[in-house]
């Protein structure tokens, strides 16, 4: 496989920063949950504004840590937009729960309110997700009023969203009853591996702690002896991974600006009629990933290739996946975007100069 110039996605590597705290953590011989895990946790907690933070070791795992203390059962209805990654609707899979897709609104991948709101009176279901894809914060009025009258639980996947805000300033992912994020390296921030979950209620937290520790509730896991008070997972991050999140995080202001001034170029100088640019909404959206609607998917990435571009194809719809096939209904939003949105080389790495050289590429396409 050869290497590209320029790869679809470049993290920042601070690598003399990395090593020099790593050594520190490697001495302190605590390497899974210990001082860094915690410096991590409060971070965070004071960055999102939230009560209570759990890190795990990826979005995956919050997701599932997530849908476990929403206490799904069999046959249990679950909403979910289409457009999404697999990891969002396979714990409620695995929970042999009743999971129904929602499209998105046409050329976006926001989910269609006024399609899953209907749905949500038609089913009332015991949990609802919403996904805030590529920065974009996903909130609604009606659906709120929904909330509040059949009291269904709400999971925010906001997986790429970190970094956003909704216009109102609050933070993404932070609103509802339980928030999921990763921390893996194709992410605004990352750990290498990583993840977390949020919430601001203290019985959602002492039931995301025990998940994530086999079931059992103490917070400093390795003090005591104790039963399980419930069915948990061994989904304790590593002190080593921690120490690497806690350098990126203090370097999120960086990222950010990175981040915009990447998005912006691609927005204001890609000028190929052939390339379709995706506008994200929201005054205080900081877009992961710069990402395009293109015709031809194969001729494009053949084309990158062959002048040693990398790009990424991007999510896929749930309804393409094997465990939802046969489904009769049809949603022409999302299987649109699966065919033809395509990621960008974009990330924190680069230098706006690389992106100009990437863009001057792309626009003879």
């Amino acid at each position: 496989m050869k290497i590209k110039k320029y790869p679809w996605w470049k993290p920042i590597y601070l690598s003399k920063s990395y090593i020099k705290l790593l050594s520190k953590v490697v001495k302190n011989k605590k390497l899974t949950t210990g001082d860094q895990t915690q410096k991590v946790e409060n971070y965070l907690k004071k960055f999102l504004n939230v009560k209570h933070v759990v890190l795990t070791t990826s979005g995956t795992s919050a997701l599932m840590m997530a849908t476990m203390a929403a206490s799904i059962k069999p046959k249990n209805i679950v909403l979910s937009t289409n457009f999404t990654w697999v990891a969002t609707t396979n714990p409620s899979k695995i929970m042999n729960a009743d999971v129904k897709l929602v499209d998105t609104e046409p050329y976006s991948e926001k989910v269609c309110f006024k399609t899953l709101n209907k749905k949500i009176i038609k089913y009332k279901p015991k949990l609802v997700f919403l996904v805030h894809l590529n920065g974009q914060a996903t909130y609604n009025k009606k659906f709120n009023e929904l909330k509040k009258k059949y009291k269904f639980f709400v999971i925010e996947d906001a997986a790429q969203s970190i970094l956003s805000k909704t216009d109102s300033k609050d933070p993404c992912g932070t609103y509802y009853d339980i928030g999921c994020y990763s921390l893996s390296i194709t992410k605004h921030i990352n750990m290498i591996y990583g993840g977390f979950c949020t919430t601001n209620s203290d019985k959602l937290a002492k039931k995301l702690i025990a998940i994530r520790n086999n079931g059992l509730k103490s917070q400093e896991w390795f003090l005591k002896w104790e039963l399980a008070s419930m069915i948990g997972l061994n989904l304790k991050p590593s002190d080593l991974h921690s120490a690497i999140g806690l350098i990126n995080l203090q370097k999120r202001k960086f990222v950010e600006k990175n981040l915009l001034d990447i998005y912006n170029y691609y927005k204001k100088n890609l000028k190929n009629p052939k390339i379709r640019f995706e506008n994200i909404e929201g005054k205080f959206s900081v877009p992961c990933y710069a990402q395009a609607f293109v015709k031809n998917v194969k001729e494009f990435i053949n084309y990158c290739a062959k002048r040693k571009i990398g790009v990424h194809t991007g999510l896929r719809c749930i309804s393409e996946t094997e465990p939802f096939a046969g489904k009769k209904e049809k949603f022409p939003n999302s299987i649109f975007l699966s065919k033809h949105l395509v990621r960008l080389p974009s990330g924190p790495g680069y230098k706006v100069k690389e992106i100009a050289k990437i863009v001057n590429i792309l626009n003879k396409y």
